[in-house]
């Protein structure tokens, strides 16, 4: 039947939903709510206790008056409302016209708070407020406490979907059916599939709601993981190599030898990992997470010159950016040219004819290690027998380059992240790799001097400046700018502090230069190039100097309003002054003094740990947030399952599990398929 029919309603009501993808009522129950209204808690102005000091209540009232006046430096805001029984109540706001602003007149809200009686009438200060969205519902609905809110869908309004979707539960029955096997609901306490579309529109009890809450998230977390083991089984199952001779250790005390450095232990625990991978039949599959100056790069270089030596086999390096490629195939090149590896880098800026001769020679096995950009993977770049890949920031490319890598008979992949992932994280998100950390630093590294400051300490900050240009080291201004922001205030914002540290330097205004985003590739590429080459001392940027590039001399880093950076990017920007034996100082110019800002920015002075800093990062952003590349589904998974490491082992337990026990089941190709459809948002 026609889902116009089916919901009794209009073409046109139905023409916005099938732009929204809903094309049954099926996709209908799976437009889920955003938030609840609960109204179990929500009283009267008569029913409120004012007696308990302590009482946080709940009022439904309407605005009925609204007006603003000052009293000095404090900004008051007077709003009266009227309860749902007529009682009349006041809203103070002080100093707080972000809440104001949301509060309209004639309209009606929720407002959390502790009362007091004042001026002969109850008053909540500065309280939570949220809209009262169900102000009439229809369909006698009034047994139900519990609302669920829906978002809006261009016109739609939040009731109208309430209404039709009571309309259609019953339907839940017919349409969904239980598709994991009873002792895995059993393991897990988990609601049945039917039960669990019915309570999360309309829940009997917040128990009911937090339970088909918690089974939507479950799934969401089991999809994660089945997709993980699916795709390692679909990638590994292309090949199988001869490798079942014994570790050659002779060959990594070679190349370790003639390092001028010593390997530091964690180092050494995951090389000798990667090696072990290297001669198990099927491909290694590995997620190398690493701190800046932690050598990742050099472990990655011991264990290709491994691959040339053991295996005579051909290794390749791929790099998100071609001034990251270059930097690579300088390290790389120190390394192993000595040790007779023949290394060559391919990319855009050489010639035709370079390009081609590169190529073949890769063709003919003359070339045993290849660096390049994600580009690498073309029809016209062949190898003579490739069995090793590093990708360095693989949140930049993966998906794409992996498949393409079957061509190629499946080599090992090592991917390398500097991105800080909490373990649990890793295992969620990455559940096809085994993961190694090189969390430990060489022993002549000094750690970073970090300090908030505010705008006036900035000036004073004119001294130390010139001590250390005069020293031959180099300074970074950072503006938070949004690099694919496409407004012009942004650019001006980053002139205008440009204009604004060429005056604090006068006599140093030519050796001052500007990089942001708006700027073509190989401006960029130029402008850092200067700068390492000593043709300016400070550089005013935007987050662009995120990318991994490497400029040792530099040892000053001020951030400006550093409150718009989330931890870890402030974390990631740090890191650009920390390249060299050198004390470096980062400092956190902020002209908020809020308790919040605070306690985040206050973490970054106190610790250089980038997992503490992770860690505190995802307790107040979402997971997709932090890796940069999830999809809605992975982002809305609650904090307290996302962090749970035994629940998140026991998901990845009991889906290989699934796979091995029930490898031919219907049920299993229904489940991917139902969970890669759109199933809304949930708020934890």
């Amino acid at each position: 039947m026609e889902l116009y029919k089916e919901l009794k309603t209009t073409a046109r009501y139905t023409a916005i939903l099938n732009k929204n993808w809903i094309n049954s009522v099926r996709d209908f129950l799976q437009y889920l709510p955003r938030t609840y209204e609960n109204r179990e808690s929500i009283m009267t102005l008569e029913q409120i206790n004012l007696q308990d000091k302590s009482v946080v209540c709940s009022v439904k009232w309407l605005i009925t008056d609204k007006w603003f006046f000052q009293k000095g430096k404090l900004k008051i805001y007077d709003i009266k409302f009227q309860d749902e029984l007529w009682n009349l109540g006041k809203i103070a706001i002080y100093n707080a016209s972000y809440l104001a602003s949301k509060i309209e007149k004639d309209k009606r809200y929720i407002i959390t708070g502790k009362p007091a009686y004042k001026f002969w009438r109850i008053v909540f200060t500065n309280p939570e407020v949220s809209p009262s969205e169900f102000t009439e519902l229809q369909n006698n609905m009034s047994e139900w406490w519990i609302f669920p809110i829906y978002s809006e869908m261009n016109g739609i309004k939040p009731n109208r979907f309430a209404n039709k979707m009571r309309l259609v539960l019953p339907k839940i029955k017919n349409l969904f059916s239980e598709y994991l096997p009873a002792e895995f609901l059993q393991k897990f306490g988990l609601m049945w599939i039917q039960e669990t579309f019915k309570q999360i529109h309309y829940p009997d009890n917040i128990d009911k709601l937090w339970q088909a809450k918690y089974r939507i998230f479950f799934d969401k977390l089991l999809r994660v993981q089945l997709h993980s083991l699916l795709t390692r089984k679909d990638y590994q199952d292309w090949t199988t190599f001869n490798t079942e001779c014994q570790v050659d250790r002779a060959i990594i005390k070679d190349i370790v030898s003639k390092l001028d450095f010593q390997l530091t232990n964690a180092q050494k625990k995951a090389l000798k990992t990667i090696i072990e991978n290297l001669h198990e039949q099927k491909p290694m599959m590995r997620l190398l997470q690493w701190d800046v100056w932690s050598g990742k790069t050099v472990v990655a270089a011991i264990a290709a010159y491994y691959t040339f030596k053991k295996f005579w086999a051909q290794s390749v390096f791929l790099a998100p950016l071609e001034v990251l490629a270059d930097q690579h195939y300088k390290t790389l090149a120190k390394l192993l040219l000595p040790l007779w590896m023949r290394i060559e880098i391919l990319k855009w800026s050489l010639t035709k004819q370079q390009k081609d001769k590169v190529k073949q020679d890769l063709k003919d096995w003359k070339i045993n290690l290849l660096v390049w950009t994600h580009a690498v993977i073309q029809d016209d770049v062949m190898f003579k027998d490739l069995m090793y890949v590093v990708i360095d920031e693989q949140h930049k490319f993966w998906v794409k380059q992996r498949s393409a890598f079957n061509k190629f008979g499946s080599p090992h992949i090592l991917q390398m992240s500097a991105t800080p992932i909490p373990r649990s994280m890793a295992l969620a998100f990455f559940g096809e790799f085994d993961v190694s950390v090189i969390d430990e630093l060489p022993a002549w590294r000094k750690e970073i001097n970090t300090k908030i400051i505010s705008e006036s300490e900035f000036l004073k900050l004119k001294t130390r400046i010139l001590t250390k240009i005069a020293q031959k080291q180099k300074v970074f201004i950072v503006t938070p700018l949004i690099e694919e922001s496409d407004k012009m205030e942004d650019l001006k914002s980053a002139i205008a502090e440009f204009e604004n540290v060429k005056q604090l330097f006068p006599w140093l205004s030519n050796r001052i230069w500007l990089l942001h985003g708006k700027m073509k590739p190989a401006e960029k590429d130029e402008v850092m190039r200067w700068f390492k080459w000593d043709k300016f001392d400070i550089l005013v940027s935007t987050t662009v100097i995120e990318v991994w590039v490497d400029v040792p001399e530099a040892t000053i880093m001020v951030i400006k309003n550093a409150e718009r950076f989330w931890l870890s990017q402030l974390h990631q920007l740090r890191w650009r002054i920390w390249r060299n034996s050198l004390q470096s100082y980062c400092f956190l110019e902020t002209k908020k003094k809020s308790w919040e800002v605070m306690k985040r920015l206050e973490a970054m002075e106190q610790t250089n740990d980038w997992f503490k800093l992770a860690e505190l990062d995802l307790k107040t952003r979402w997971a997709g947030e932090i890796l940069g590349t999830m999809q809605s589904w992975e982002t809305d998974i609650p904090l307290e399952i996302l962090s749970d490491m035994r629940f998140i082992e026991k998901v990845r337990e009991w889906a290989e599990r699934l796979l091995q026990k029930y490898p031919n089941l219907d049920w299993l190709d229904w489940l991917q398929k139902y969970l890669n459809e759109r199933i809304g948002n949930v708020l934890a």
